[in-house]
């Protein structure tokens, strides 16, 4: 079978980093059906990079007049999508030409949905892969150890009716594959850094959780709490703490963070948190 792709990329105010997100998608060795932008309601002006692409008569804009952030941004890519399989990618990250050619085969082979591994981008020596062929329910009792979004392809049919779930405010990767695998679809891992992944953009995720207050980041463990039978108490208590202490060296009044982390995971979960983050530190300089 000879499978049509659709590419959906959301956006929210990062024109600039959605032309690299773009040059890397008609750089693909497999051609995609369409290619489907949802602007979340920007602020910034995306004339440019619009009138760049719209040449392309595969090309597909969706500016959205309210935000309502990334996950009903997809699910409207979702229903506007017509190809074979769904290729998710975020507006800050790039995929390297043979990246839908690896999924397109995985398909060929009965993936229902893929994941892929990934570089950081500015520093390829800096890979993340997962060795199994196929996603591993231990390996995601941990957190998502796999890919975010920008990794991630489903079935259209599929993506229609598990769509994703517009009330989590981050963790919505980790989210669906614990429910693929639990409803026991076939969601096959490529176990090669096939995309770049951008860390710590200055706007992402990083930024705005340092600046939440402890209170404020309670609302990131809707996904812990929604799967908390699937982790089983103790990694669930991990996650809890994995959440409330990323990005804390750019956090103020760390000792707050700290402490609603052992009020909620516990205190040997939080300092064996903290002590495991500051090992990983240790020997990423020697």
């Amino acid at each position: 079978m000879s499978y049509t792709v659709s590419v959906v990329i959301t956006t929210f105010n990062r024109p600039n980093e959605l032309k690299e997100a773009l040059d890397g998608v008609y750089a693909q060795i497999v051609k995609p059906l369409e290619v489907i932008v949802v602007n979340d309601a920007s602020s910034l002006p995306y004339e440019q990079v619009i009138e760049a692409f719209s040449h392309h008569s595969n090309f597909i804009y969706k500016p959205l007049d309210t935000s309502s952030g990334a996950n009903k941004a997809r699910n409207i890519g979702v229903d506007t999508a017509k190809g074979d399989i769904i290729a998710f990618l975020d507006d800050d990250d790039i995929w390297m030409p043979d990246y839908l050619l690896e999924h397109v085969r995985a398909y060929e082979e009965g993936a229902d949905a893929v994941v892929s591994g990934y570089q950081n981008l500015g520093k390829e020596d800096e890979v993340f892969v997962q060795p199994d062929e196929t996603v591993q329910a231990d390996v995601l009792r941990t957190g998502n150890q796999y890919c975010g979004m920008s990794g991630f392809s489903i079935r259209r049919d599929l993506a229609i009716k598990e769509r994703f779930d517009e009330s989590l405010p981050n963790g919505q990767d980790w989210d669906m594959y614990v429910r693929l695998l639990q409803k026991g679809y076939k969601l096959v891992n490529i176990p090669r850094a096939i995309f770049m992944y951008r860390f710590m953009n200055m706007d992402g995720i990083g930024a705005k959780v340092a600046r939440m207050t402890p209170e404020q980041a309670i609302v990131r463990l809707r996904s812990a709490d929604k799967h908390r039978a699937f982790l089983g108490e103790e990694n669930y208590r991990k996650r809890v703490a994995a959440q409330l202490l990323v990005y804390l060296p750019l956090k103020q009044q760390k000792a707050r963070w700290i402490m609603q982390s052992i009020r909620l995971a516990g205190l040997r979960v939080t300092m064996e948190h903290i002590a495991a983050v500051s090992l990983k530190k240790v020997r990423q300089r020697a």
